[in-house]
């Protein structure tokens, strides 16, 4: 228990670290982008870079990140517009400015879209295979039980077989002898022994009983301490 605990906190700890780092790379890039911007002129389509740190945010496990880094991204266009040197027509930096941004949402968006639908699918199918389990699980108690009645079917048909027997023994004799009667409580006994053998068993082993008939074999499994 005490080892799971402490597996449980190095994967968290080893998550935080990798999520933190992702931070900061992504916090490094659209710095460098930014800093490349503004040392290039207005006509130079420098925004769509960006877009590289959007689809690196992708790695982080919440959501929000990849808005915040898109959020990010596009004020970085904004001073980069403001601080580029100038160059090129004003119609051509305004276009390249607004495909920046819209790539980048483009991008963000996409990409969100698709990794919720993603999450979905696999949520899904995380459901499909435990409904597939628990289907197994009640197929295979199904069989245990099937077993188990053939099993204390066929105890309990020996044991009527033999009181027929008797019954066919007293009416020839016309008497019940002590002989009988000690046969009787033994047979009692015995069935008594088999189905609390098979009521106290640990493990399930299977025999065949009859033809194409599966009971279990209480006599070889394990029994309960």
């Amino acid at each position: 228990m005490e080892d799971s605990k402490l597996a449980n906190k190095a994967d968290s700890n080893s998550s935080e670290s990798t999520t933190l780092s992702l931070y900061v790379i992504c916090g490094a890039l659209a710095t460098l982008i930014l800093a490349i911007d503004i040392f290039i002129p207005l006509g130079v389509a420098s925004g769509v870079p960006y877009i590289a740190v959007v689809l690196l945010s992708l790695k982080s496990p919440k959501k929000n990140f990849t808005i915040l880094v898109s959020g990010i991204c596009t004020l970085f266009v904004m001073i980069g517009f403001v601080a580029s040197p100038d160059g090129g027509q004003m119609w051509q930096v305004l276009a390249n400015r607004f495909l920046a941004l819209f790539a980048i949402w483009t991008t963000a968006i996409l990409a969100l879209m698709q990794l919720t639908r993603e999450h979905e699918l696999y949520v899904e199918q995380l459901k499909n295979q435990q409904v597939a389990k628990d289907l197994e699980i009640q197929a295979e108690k199904l069989k245990v039980l099937k077993a188990t009645m053939r099993t204390v079917q066929d105890i309990v048909g020996n044991f009527l077989n033999s009181l027929h027997i008797m019954r066919l023994d007293i009416e020839t004799n016309k008497s019940l002898s002590q002989e009988t009667l000690d046969t009787l409580d033994q047979q009692v006994q015995d069935t008594s022994s088999r189905l609390h053998q098979l009521a106290e068993l640990d493990t399930v082993r299977e025999k065949q009983i009859a033809t194409d008939t599966i009971g279990i074999d209480y006599e070889n499994s394990t029994i309960k301490k």
